[in-house]
Parts: structure tokens; C-alpha cells; sequence
């Protein structure tokens, strides 16, 4: 079995990749979609200076990709980590395909003096006991962190339920010291010191079952990456904000995302309240600020995917009050590289 690092500009190999992924998603996930070609093509050529992916495809030499790896690989902060996506076709499972990836990911990871492996694997509910994925990763050498859920909310949005939680957002306590805004990304440049703000307070705040995880530090140039490799991906973000009136300060935010291949579905990304400013139902005001932006700009979305570990109680509280579903039981999974191997 090879395991070979994929070329951004090998298109033939990128389709393989594609192919691997969408057959291993549709087997569990038959109504979403996950990476693209134009996604795994964005990550593999991505060349910024606060992280770089790399694309691993397996297979018999010669012969089609059987297996697939996306290793991300922060470059700023986090240097011990490495995160990863790992995939193989579902008509080539139990030949070892898996387990080559693993090794060689091992060699990467190393080789580039890191010390663990990060992932977060999911499966459809009710079959967390009984998949190959547990005795997959515990037979490689993974350990369980942390569970969690992906979770699903059906569009377009009832509205009733819109009406009944912006009352409960217009009657928090101190809710006339703030405002919301939405727009779509980039960001307005007089936003950039509390957007910088906003996601160092995120990059702790989040449970991510690696408890090495440092703070990230967040820059104009770091945020200019970020939209770099959105646009490369085909990706609008929409975004959300709330403000604190007597300060001026952005004091919450939210993002999702819609990908031109995907114009049916929507992915969460962040949401992050400062500490400072909790208790105002700021998170729930900033996701329904969302919703209406997501309404007006991208009306034929009629799904919209978010995950959460099962510690954030607060953010998992928010999304059942607007109507998410549970549709997966998922883990946090953790490598440790042997000491010989770094």
C-alpha cells in the first residue's frame, strides 16, 4: 500500500481524493456534503503563514485512491498538534488502508516535530457502539478526549419561533446597552481590533480535547489569510455581531458558511461571547441576526449544520431553544506520538 502526499495542481489525484470522501460521507450522510475538489484543491495549496495543510491519498501504485488524509498543520501557535480528516472508500475497508494512512501521517507529524494527532470523528445516531471508527482509532493508537453531537436545524426558519426568541433576546437583562449588525465577510476594516479580539478570546474558549491547546494570536494579516482561503474555497461567510452601545466594542459573533457547491446547506463556524459580557443572551441574539441574513442572501439553504461537545452546555442550551436536532454521536480522538518517532 502507498501513501503519497498529493500535489495541489495534480487534478486527476484531487478527483480521487474528492471521490473518497464523498463516498465515505454519503455512506453515513446521504443528505449532506462534505469536502469538495474545490475545498481539498484550496487546502493543498494554501501557503499562509499561521497554518498549511497537506492532502495523503492511498492506493496500490498505479491504481485508484483508495484512502484519504488532511493534516493541518498550525504553524503559529500549537506547535505540538497536528489536526486530521481520514477517510477510506467504503468497497476497501479492512485491508489496511487505514492503517497505512495512519503510519504515514505518523511520519509527517513527526518529521515536522509535532507530538499528537487531533480529529473529531461522527457517526448517525445510535451507532456509536457499533461502528468500525472506536476500534479503528483505540486499535492505532487514538485515545477519547471529549463526545459531542452534530446537530441540524431544517430551513426556512419558523417564524414563530424567530418572534418568541427575540422577545427573549429584547427582555434579557441590560439588553439596551447592545445592538446587532450582519453582513457578509470580509469584515469592515473598523471592526478589526475587536474581531482580533473575539477570536483569541474563541481559540481557548472552545472545548477541543487537546489540553496543551495554546491562545491564538489574531492580526490583520492572519484575517486576510483566512479570506484568502474562504474565496478560494467558493465559500460566503455570513456574519454576525453584537455591539456594546456605551463602549463601541464588538462584544459577540457568529459565522456560517455557504459554499457554491453546496447551495442547499450551510455550516456554523464560530460563535463567542467575551467573557465580560455573558449573561445577556448575546449568543442566541447574534445567531438570530444570522438566520435573517442568511434568509435574505442565501434563501434556498435548507439546512444548516453545527457541532458541539457535549461540555458547552450554554452553547448546546442556544441551539436547542432555535430548534437544532441531534443527528450524530461523535468523539474527540487524541494520538500521542511515541518519544523515538519525533
Amino acid at each position: 500500500m502507498e501513501v503519497r502526499l498529493i500535489d495541489p495542481y495534480d487534478e486527476e489525484a484531487l478527483a480521487g481524493c474528492a471521490n473518497v470522501l464523498e463516498a465515505s460521507d454519503k455512506e453515513m450522510w446521504p443528505d449532506l456534503s462534505g469536502y469538495s475538489v474545490v475545498d481539498l484543491r484550496a487546502f493543498a495549496g494554501f501557503r499562509g503563514a499561521s497554518r498549511r495543510w497537506e492532502l495523503l491519498a492511498a492506493g496500490e501504485p498505479g491504481g485508484p485512491v483508495l484512502g484519504v488524509a488532511l493534516m493541518e498543520f498550525p504553524k503559529l501557535e500549537n506547535p505540538h498538534s497536528t489536526e486530521i480528516t481520514v477517510a477510506v472508500h467504503p468497497q476497501h475497508r479492512r485491508r489496511g488502508v487505514g492503517t497505512a494512512i495512519v503510519d504515514k501521517m505518523v511520519e509527517r507529524a513527526a518529521a515536522d516535530g509535532r507530538r499528537t494527532l487531533n480529529t473529531i470523528v461522527d457517526v448517525p445516531l445510535g451507532l456509536a457502539a457499533e461502528h468500525a471508527s472506536g476500534p479503528f482509532a483505540r486499535r492505532n493508537g487514538f485515545e477519547q478526549t471529549l463526545t459531542g453531537n452534530m446537530r441540524m436545524l431544517r430551513l426556512p426558519f419558523d417564524p414563530v419561533r424567530r418572534d418568541d426568541l427575540a422577545a427573549i433576546v429584547a427582555n434579557a437583562p441590560g439588553a439596551y446597552e447592545y445592538r446587532t449588525m450582519a453582513f457578509v465577510a470580509p469584515w469592515p476594516e473598523e471592526f478589526l481590533d475587536d474581531h482580533c479580539a473575539l477570536l483569541r478570546v474563541m481559540s481557548t474558549d472552545e472545548p477541543a480535547g487537546d489540553g496543551e491547546r495554546q491562545a491564538e494570536h489574531w492580526d490583520a494579516a492572519r484575517l486576510h489569510e483566512n479570506d484568502e482561503l474562504d474565496a478560494a474555497r467558493e465559500a460566503t461567510v455570513l456574519a454576525a455581531v453584537a455591539q456594546h452601545v456605551p463602549s463601541g466594542k464588538l462584544v459577540a459573533t457568529t459565522e456560517l458558511s455557504v459554499s457554491k457547491d453546496s447551495p442547499g446547506q450551510a455550516w456554523q463556524q464560530i460563535t463567542v461571547v467575551h467573557p465580560d459580557h455573558r449573561g445577556h443572551r448575546l449568543g442566541l441574539a447574534v445567531k438570530l441576526a444570522n438566520l435573517d441574513l442568511l434568509a435574505e442572501w442565501a434563501p434556498d439553504v435548507r439546512l444548516l449544520q453545527t457541532g458541539n461537545a457535549a461540555v458547552n452546555k450554554p452553547m448546546i442550551t442556544v441551539n436547542e431553544m432555535m430548534g437544532f436536532e441531534v443527528f450524530s454521536e461523535g468523539a474527540f480522538w487524541q494520538k500521542h506520538l511515541p518519544p523515538s518517532s519525533v
